[in-house]
């Protein structure tokens, strides 16, 4: 039986770990590695980024094989990693490629053998090199490229500019959930805590998240906080104040959690969901009728009194709304559907009749048609489509035609 992991090593998150693993796997695919060894390093990564807790110290502890996927060869890369501070096989492949060509193999229509023929034959190192030997009219002189070539790349090369300039690193909602559940469940359990949720993108349900959001009601933030900090989930604290902690989460989550006394939850809950461009709507359709709001109540202009909200029903309704459900409330008319009594409603899992797009483990999925199917029966699903990748795909684990008639 493995000790548990109660006192996490902060040094190095579980998200930091699986980039350089995926950096392997990268490198390798680059190399002309076979696919199966490429896929090991690529699912390492994957696993050590999803764990809840501390990667590094459940290596510590001699417990790392307990992980599915996770054999020998990938605990050794990791103790060696605690120990030398470096890897030898990732250092070895640094030496022959700079970093940069790796960018290459992102860009759309760039795989691997794509990107380190542009690297042997002219030398182009990254996405800078890349567009200027475009510009020079080069890549077309590559044996198996051309001037189409030379066009698809370019297009390739504005949509990641775009990419880089927005600098939003978001992670889809699909995987800040399940930590996101574990951290409030944890919060719900401890001492002195009334009320505890997510709140900001992942409560309105948008499919891509920045940072998580938690929103707690206690007169004990200090007791919280200490107790917080202590969770197996949390690798750091960034930022501490009498009510407001920020920290980041093993799985490479920023979390931001503010507490609140009971009396004024609603009002910090509304605020710390509602988009931006809700909020300033909100506000300005209170003052137009002699309100201010704010995360810490509504005050009468006209009288000062200040109104505290345990619930964001009596926030809503102290400004003469009905409820609004998070998910509209993106300032996208929903204030004046909610004047009108014309709120639509909202999809739920009930009206869900199948899933259009799964992947299984015949490709790149993580298990077998067989689980898939029966877990979607489960939950009341009508029927699946599997759309495992083909061969055309040019890396990782694609279905040969053979295949695809056999998995059919």
């Amino acid at each position: 039986m493995c000790p548990q992991d109660d006192t996490p090593s902060r040094l190095l998150g579980n998200r930091e770990l699986a980039d350089l693993f995926q950096l392997i796997a990268d490198y390798l695919s680059l190399d002309g590695e076979s696919v199966c060894r490429v896929l090991a390093y690529q699912k390492a990564a994957d696993v050590f980024r999803e764990y809840p807790t501390s990667v590094i110290q459940l290596a510590r502890d001699g417990c790392l094989q307990t992980l599915s996927g996770i054999g020998p060869a990938i605990e050794d890369k990791v103790r060696e990693y605690l120990g030398e501070g470096s890897i030898a096989l990732l250092e070895k492949l640094r030496a022959r490629y700079p970093e940069g060509v790796l960018d290459l193999v992102k860009l759309p229509g760039v795989g691997p053998k794509k990107a380190k023929a542009l690297w042997t034959a002219l030398g182009i190192d990254g996405i800078a090199s890349l567009a200027e030997a475009i510009r020079q009219g080069r890549v077309r002189e590559i044996p198996g490229m051309g001037a189409r070539t030379e066009e698809n790349l370019l297009r390739a090369l504005e949509a990641y500019e775009q990419r880089s300039e927005s600098g939003d690193q978001r992670q889809l909602i699909g995987t800040v959930e399940t930590p996101a559940d574990s951290l409030v469940t944890a919060l719900r359990g401890m001492p002195g805590v009334e009320r505890a949720d997510y709140a900001g993108s992942l409560r309105r349900r948008r499919s891509t998240i920045r940072d998580l959001d938690l929103v707690v009601a206690s007169t004990e933030a200090d007791a919280v906080m200490d107790a917080f900090e202590r969770l197996p989930q949390v690798a750091a604290v960034n930022e501490r104040g009498p009510t407001k902690l920020v920290a980041r989460a093993h799985r490479g989550l920023s979390v931001d959690l503010r507490i609140v006394a009971p009396a004024s939850y609603g009002n910090l809950l509304q605020h710390s969901t509602g988009s931006a461009e809700h909020n300033v709507a909100l506000r300005g359709y209170a003052q137009r009728h002699g309100l201010k709001v704010s995360e810490y109540g509504i005050e009468e202009t006209a009288t000062g009194r200040v109104i505290v909200c345990g619930t964001e029903e009596e926030v809503y309704c102290a400004l003469g709304l009905p409820w609004i459900p998070p998910e509209l409330r993106e300032d996208r008319g929903e204030l004046e559907a909610a004047r009108a009594g014309t709120l639509p409603s909202l999809v739920t899992l009930g009206d869900i009749r199948g899933d259009l797009h799964v992947h299984s483990d015949w490709s790149d999925g993580r298990t077998t048609m067989e689980k898939m199917a029966l877990a979607a029966q489960e939950v009341g699903l009508e029927y699946v489509c599997f759309c495992d990748h083909s061969q055309s795909l040019g890396m990782g684990k694609g279905l040969t035609p053979s295949e695809v008639l056999r998995q059919v």
